[in-house]
């Protein structure tokens, strides 16, 4: 019987279960109701106890999260022992976003139930939207200790275990949770999510395809499908394709979330239009989903070393600066991703602040410890609110994500102290011929006229223009420019 109820009592608890459980939440109030009005006749707060749980469990289906924790809180106060009641209760805390309380409760169920995989799995959720990928690895594999075949579990200790650039046992814990359950729709996209970074992108169209087979639902599973069925080709039918993903996308995603501006942006892609930016939203969900892989994507599998060469270019004036100023200068490091310049930069810098638009950036980046501040906006909103001068402000691989760039060097010139530089990279094919234009990959390039033509317009002198390999795609190296541009002191 839950929690010691009557037989006539556990009889009315199951029956509220039955009409939660079958979605009918008015009966299922009707009856509460009833007996709350019975257990308050006869004074007895204990008797009260589960029907205040299942009030609850009502008000949260029912998205009214203040009176469900308000039901619960009542609950627990007769039975702090119950760990279903705690687990529950710890549910809606997570949902109303009090995640420190939703922790407490989450914990102090499993120290009555240590074997509680439910109870550990829902941690494990909770550890990751706080970005402790440890603790969460740690709560997901106690989950599969207790219940090996926890499909979802398995999922989401193969996405955390990407977080935490551990990827030897990332892809058997997504195809062992798809022998479990061959229709798990997340598992299908997370595994193509990995396959596609490690360069089989006809095996991860296939999962991708799948999984919204097993799921219509799951919109970022469409994007990643009309992306492979872009780049699979030139062809008229590849493109047709992409457009229905896409499509698809924008019939489902509300207006106001990431997806649907990406859905935007990609079908006027696929279309051959001309957008002149990255949408925000689609620029944070793409680099937030490859934090954990960032690094070691770039630098092992792209031949990534732009940091250095950025740094190697600007050694000389910056181990200068002391003499000149008689202090370190100050770094503004845009777009910082996960510090891969910040580490680079450190030894040179008095004062080195970060700033990227993707809060999961922002975390690996601040696990480096070499930033003073760290700032979680979008380069162009930062640079138009902040008052400080920096007298150096880099943007690698930034200005590859941006087509129009007059506003961006505006806003730079403006925050540069005299003298200061500025630092970024392009990537410029040979055979661009305008200004800028979106490359099938999804990056801007950019010709170096355009950027020789807005120096001046703003005010700034070219340094240096060097030609240098931004990284390589599919083996091939990608063609680019390092550019230093100096800010004119005032006579």
């Amino acid at each position: 019987m839950a929690n010691n109820a009557s037989a006539a009592d556990q009889h009315a608890i199951d029956a509220i279960a039955e009409k939660v459980k079958r979605g009918d939440m008015a009966g299922a109030r009707a009856d509460c109701q009833r007996h709350f009005s019975v257990a308050s006749v006869l004074n007895n707060v204990a008797r009260q106890a589960p029907f205040h749980f299942w009030m609850g469990v009502i008000e949260q289906r029912s998205g009214t999260l203040p009176a469900a924790i308000e039901h619960f809180d009542s609950a627990l106060a007769v039975n702090r022992r119950h760990p279903p009641w705690l687990r529950q209760a710890a549910s809606a805390h997570f949902e109303s976003n009090s995640l420190e309380r939703a922790e407490h409760l989450y914990r102090a169920a499993l120290r009555i139930e240590p074997r509680d995989a439910l109870s550990h799995y829902n941690l494990g959720i909770l550890l990751q939207q706080q970005h402790d990928w440890q603790g969460a690895r740690r709560a997901f594999e106690a989950a599969l200790t207790h219940q090996p075949r926890f499909a979802e579990a398995l999922v989401n200790l193969a996405n955390t275990l990407i977080e935490l650039s551990d990827l030897s046992k990332v892809e058997a814990c997504y195809r062992r949770a798809l022998e479990i359950n061959p229709r798990l729709a997340l598992a299908h996209h997370g595994l193509g999510r990995h396959l596609l970074r490690r360069g089989r992108a006809a095996e991860a169209a296939d999962l991708f395809a799948s999984a919204v087979d097993c799921d219509s639902r799951l919109v970022d599973a469409w994007l990643d499908l009309a992306e492979c069925r872009h780049l699979s080709g030139n062809d008229e039918g590849a493109e047709v394709g992409a457009i229905a993903c896409v499509e698809q996308v924008l019939a489902m995603a509300p207006i106001d979330s990431p997806a649907h501006a990406t859905a935007q942006f990609k079908l006027a892609q696929y279309r051959g239009e001309k957008p002149a930016t990255l949408p925000h939203a689609m620029v944070a969900r793409l680099f937030a989903d490859m934090a954990g892989t960032f690094d070691e994507h770039l630098t092992q599998h792209l031949g990534y070393r732009i940091p250095a060469l950025l740094i190697d270019q600007l050694k000389d004036w910056l181990t200068a600066f002391p003499a000149r100023g008689a202090h370190l200068p100050s770094v503004c490091d845009v777009g910082c991703g996960t510090g891969l310049f910040g580490v680079e930069a450190r030894r040179y810098s008095g004062r080195l602040v970060g700033v990227d638009l993707s809060a999961a950036m922002i975390a690996q980046a601040r696990a480096r410890g070499c930033y003073d501040e760290l700032i979680d906006n979008d380069l162009l909103s930062y640079l138009s609110v902040t008052d400080e001068k920096f007298d150096l402000i880099a943007a690698t691989d930034v200005v590859l994500y941006v087509g129009r760039l007059e506003e961006m060097f505006t806003l730079v010139a403006a925050r540069l102290s005299d003298g200061g530089r500025f630092a970024f990279t392009t990537e410029s094919p040979p055979a661009l011929d305008a200004d800028f234009a979106l490359l099938p990959a999804g990056r801007f390039a950019h010709h170096p006229r355009y950027i020789l033509r807005l120096a001046k317009d703003v005010g700034m002198n070219i340094v240096a223009k060097v030609d240098a390999t931004i990284r390589t795609e599919n083996g091939s190296p990608l063609a680019g420019h390092i550019f230093i541009l100096e800010g004119v002191t005032p006579i």
